[in-house]
């Protein structure tokens, strides 16, 4: 065979390995974006990204020891948001819970901000739900037309455990789909350490996913060891090994798993921030298709999604019973 033509032949090999139909394992990469699709579209909708504006600050100051989360003189008052002084205050709308207080929940500009002129989009009512034993607060979200919860969860510390110590048990919809979460969170060895594990649940899709974090913050740097599993009738997939940043600088070193098998390397130091991780096979075909290499991208920012969607969906309540994340 001449040389031209074997090299042709050869480059004809490589291409047919890279971008030919999936086998084993890689098969199931569709599955696994059809689950990924599910969570980043309930932790993305107009109501959870709303309340992302509390994941820094809370519209509530965090209560004094030994004092009620929610102070008697706010129960049944409604805090609202005004352009005029960039924050919350008390208005003279009425419909609060007389046990509770009511936040108005706003849309929000892209720099993360409240919106201006304001945009009502729903509610947040969030309760004083300690008993003797256990400090805990409760969130419930609605939308702007009433109807069934949207978010609803409880946030509770045991008053013999350490502080940072909590777990918070809710749901989240969209409206059409929805995800039960649990989070447990606690401090770690260090002053800036925390531990969490966070479960979510789909049930009508058969839907489980569980990532579990160590994180470690400094100044202007942060690094965690991540193991993210989702898992429905058909799918296994795990994401595993850590992740970090230094000021605008990233890193990787994980491995994808389906079905138990390694099928990619996900590295990269000191990364640009808007650049993503070099993602390469293990075994199977030399190269990854596009389609394939964007479901890996997708899952290896699955944990910053997560966190910071349950981050601000529980960011108010978080604020007066204090749970790592």
């Amino acid at each position: 065979m001449e040389p031209m033509r074997r090299i042709t032949w050869i480059l004809l090999a490589l291409t047919a390995a890279g971008c030919g139909e999936a086998t084993g394992p890689l098969s199931d990469l569709s599955e696994l974006r059809t689950s990924l699709a599910v969570v980043n579209t309930v932790l993305a909708s107009p109501l959870v990204h709303s309340l992302g504006v509390f994941r820094f600050a809370g519209p509530l100051a965090a209560p004094a020891a030994g004092a009620p989360l929610i102070p008697d003189s706010l129960l049944g008052k409604t805090l609202a948001f005004t352009c005029a002084s960039q924050r919350y205050a008390e208005s003279g709308d009425s419909g609060a819970p007389a046990t509770g207080v009511r936040v108005v929940l706003y849309r929000r500009a892209p720099d993360g901000s409240i919106a201006c002129p304001a945009t009502a989009i729903g509610q947040l009512d969030l309760f004083d739900a300690s008993a003797p034993g256990t400090t805990a607060v409760r969130g419930v979200v609605t939308g702007p037309g009433g109807g069934g919860p949207l978010v609803d969860y409880t946030i509770s510390h045991n008053v013999a455990d350490a502080q940072g110590v909590a777990t918070a048990t809710g749901f989240v919809t969209d409206g059409q789909q929805r995800l039960d979460f649990q989070v447990t969170g606690e401090p770690g060895s260090g002053l800036h350490n925390t531990i969490a594990t966070v479960q979510l649940d789909d049930a009508a899709a058969d839907l489980h996913a569980v990532l579990h974090h160590a994180a470690e913050m400094g100044v202007d740097t942060y690094y965690e060891d991540v193991d993210l599993s989702v898992h429905d009738a058909a799918l296994s997939a795990e994401l595993k090994g850590s992740a970090g940043w230094f000021n605008t600088l990233r890193s990787w070193d994980e491995i994808v798993s389906v079905s138990e098998v390694p099928v990619a390397k996900v590295g990269g130091s000191v990364v640009r921030e808007d650049k993503g991780p070099t993602i390469t096979p293990i075994g199977g075909p030399l190269f990854f298709t596009s389609e394939q290499h964007q479901v890996l991208l997708s899952f290896v920012g699955a944990p910053d999604s997560i966190r910071a969607g349950l981050a601000g969906v529980l960011g108010a309540g978080a604020h007066l019973v204090r749970i790592a994340m």
